[in-house]
């Protein structure tokens, strides 16, 4: 009993210690990034070195001096505890406030074309990075991954992560349609990826037929990401009508009411998903989709601004973690250098590369066979293409994949940290100068956007949104508010 107190205390030390490191570790991440915003203004490098940068080189400081204080017991707590932390904790609030903050109207006026790029591009993705890497094994040249195996990693390595891309779109005044190409994609493709993840896991443990796993993957995929929209999307909605009857029937300030709405609703929608052996992740994006239009126009002029602050200080604040976590991880986790070798890494990276060309060639395609306005050209697919960052997903998920493939598992996780580095300092440091390269830089001709398209989606487009004006947005949200909002966004492509 003695012995086991002793143990339950060290792993409670160790544990205090991990997040007083943290913490120690996002102050100073703080410090850094504001001094260099107030040098970046005059510095001809601004170009090249972006927020992400730094998170990651801070962490990368912090994993060696871990290694040379032989932090261990610290070190595994981080390891052990980050993809639960991420997908449980870290992850939600970021999608969240992805979803609340969007633009909506150019969002839904893309719609289908965001869903092309994230759902049947992301598929195409994983398709194309899973038969590279299992035809490269058979060669007997590289490290041979079984093909359920590395059907598995093409699902986690196939979620881009252009958490450095949407920073630079903020200050670059970016093309509106392509900025929300991207900004849209980022948000749905995390959840795709960890659909995919999780329906390849299941079908590894209910079957050893690979060919009978994939018919289920497919199957399971489609199944789980609907019924995971549907939920999001009525809990949403209850909340939008809750608002507005609290307001018709109170005169009184409901600023606590909104507070719980805004905080809790979200973590329900994603808590009974994952009751459901649903998807969390695709139902807080799309409660946040949904509260976005209809929800938060029933707020106080006070709680949408009280909301949206504290979302994006949680939303910068995670992301943070997550970058100072991969840095950490390059350093002081024990990767499997060896056991990958450069083969492996070199035929995947390009595999990832040629996946994502696939990806954004093939659906830029389709998208501009139904698009008589607003195509897509080809210097915005090239930056779709170049915009394909691998990250934080990508990471938490290969940390998962160590606990239940193990030496498979840890070959992924050490390609996964070697990529996301690339990402972030070289894709990072010339996204901007791409942007100016391309250029794309200038807005859209706003006439140009809003030319009505003709056609079978434009009809449909403009049945939705007569829908939505006549039996949902009327009675969920307050009539002041309604002649503030574009009802008819939904018609335009």
């Amino acid at each position: 009993m003695i012995r086991q107190n002793q143990q339950q205390s060290e792993k409670t030390a160790s544990i205090s210690d991990a997040i007083l490191l943290m913490m120690a570790l996002l102050v100073l991440n703080q410090i850094i990034i504001d001094l260099f915003n107030r040098i970046q203004k005059t510095s001809p490098i601004k170009k090249f070195i972006n927020p992400p940068m730094i998170t990651t080189t801070i962490g990368i400081l912090a994993g060696i001096v871990m290694n040379e204080i032989e932090a261990d017991n610290a070190m595994n707590q981080i390891r052990r505890g980050f993809s639960q932390l991420f997908l449980i904790v870290l992850l939600p609030p970021i999608l969240f406030e992805s979803a609340v903050n969007m633009e909506t109207q150019p969002f839904f006026q893309h719609f289908g074309t965001i869903h092309l790029y994230a759902i049947f591009g992301t598929l195409i993705a994983i398709l194309i990075t899973t038969g590279m890497i299992y035809l490269g094994g058979l060669t007997g040249f590289v490290t041979a991954f079984p093909l359920n195996l590395a059907f598995v990693y093409g699902s986690l390595i196939s979620a881009t992560d252009p958490v450095s891309v949407i920073g630079a779109l903020k200050s670059m005044e970016i093309e509106k349609m392509l900025g929300i190409l991207i900004f849209g994609e980022s948000i749905l493709n995390d959840a795709v990826s960890l659909t995919s993840y999780e329906q390849f896991q299941a079908a590894l443990d209910f079957y050893n037929d690979s060919d009978q796993g994939v018919g289920w993957v497919i199957l399971g995929f489609f199944l789980e990401f609907i019924l995971s929209i549907i939920i999001g999307f009525v809990i949403g909605c209850l909340s939008a009508y809750i608002l507005k009857k609290r307001n018709e029937d109170s005169q009184d300030s409901i600023a606590e009411l909104e507070n719980i709405i805004m905080f809790i609703v979200p973590w329900v929608s994603y808590l009974i998903a994952e009751a459901l052996e649903f998807s969390g992740i695709v139902s807080i994006i799309f409660c946040g989709i949904s509260m976005a239009r209809y929800a938060i126009p029933n707020l106080s002029k006070s709680g949408r601004k009280s909301i949206s602050k504290i979302y994006h200080s949680m939303s910068s604040i995670f992301e943070n973690l997550t970058f100072l976590f991969i840095g950490i991880g390059l350093i002081g986790f024990d990767l499997y250098w060896n056991e990958m070798g450069a083969g492996l890494f070199l035929i995947t990276f390009f595999a990832i590369l040629f996946a994502r060309l696939a990806n954004i060639v093939s659906m830029s395609f389709i998208a501009n066979w139904f698009r008589s306005t607003n195509k897509i050209n080809k210097s915005q697919q090239v930056f779709l293409w170049f915009s394909g960052f691998r990250g934080a997903m990508a990471y938490a998920l290969s940390l998962e994949s160590c606990l239940q493939f193990e030496y498979y598992g840890n070959i992924m996780l050490t390609m996964t940290i070697l990529i996301a580095i690339i990402n972030i300092y070289f894709q990072g440091a010339f996204i901007i100068p791409l942007i100016e390269i391309l250029n794309l830089k200038l807005p859209q001709d706003s006439n140009e956007e809003e030319k009505p398209q003709v056609g079978c989606l434009a009809r449909c487009k403009y049945a939705i949104g007569q829908f939505d004006q006549r039996f949902i947005s009327s009675n969920l949200i307050k009539s002041d508010e309604k002649k503030d909002i574009e009802l008819q966004d939904v018609e335009k492509q």
